[in-house]
């Protein structure tokens, strides 16, 4: 029996792990990449967040979060990238949320906020 949890307990640890932020809602899908795979933000180093959309016209979301600028997608048809440098000025906590929200085809407001750690 020991075996055994060992054995699954070695599993998980070298499962790949997956570097993305999703949300989903119904076919809609918005995933977000940091600097190409990145899980957290570091402080006064600056990170491009890369968001890809699937069924969702990125020219009509909304993104909040303190400090952030729009920069060039390569596809804005379906990507949108942010540029952000955290400072302990902006933001009072060791995380930023990403508040992104969209009207979806049945005219309803969809929001969602992704927290991102933001370590030394």
């Amino acid at each position: 029996m020991k075996l055994l949890y060992i054995t699954i307990f070695s599993f998980i640890l070298i499962l790949p792990q997956n570097d993305d932020f999703v949300f989903k809602k119904d076919d809609q899908k918005i995933t977000l990449k940091i600097d190409d795979g990145k899980r957290n933000l570091s402080w006064g180093l600056t990170s491009v967040l890369n968001l890809k959309v699937e069924n969702i016209n990125p020219q009509k979301m909304n993104m909040s979060a303190p400090g952030i600028k729009f920069i060039k997608s390569e596809n804005e048809k379906s990507e949108v990238n942010l540029q952000i440098t955290p400072t302990k000025e902006m933001n009072s906590k060791d995380s930023l949320d990403l508040h992104v929200s969209y009207m979806n085809e049945n005219n309803q407001f969809v929001s969602h906020k992704f927290s991102i750690l933001i370590k030394k």
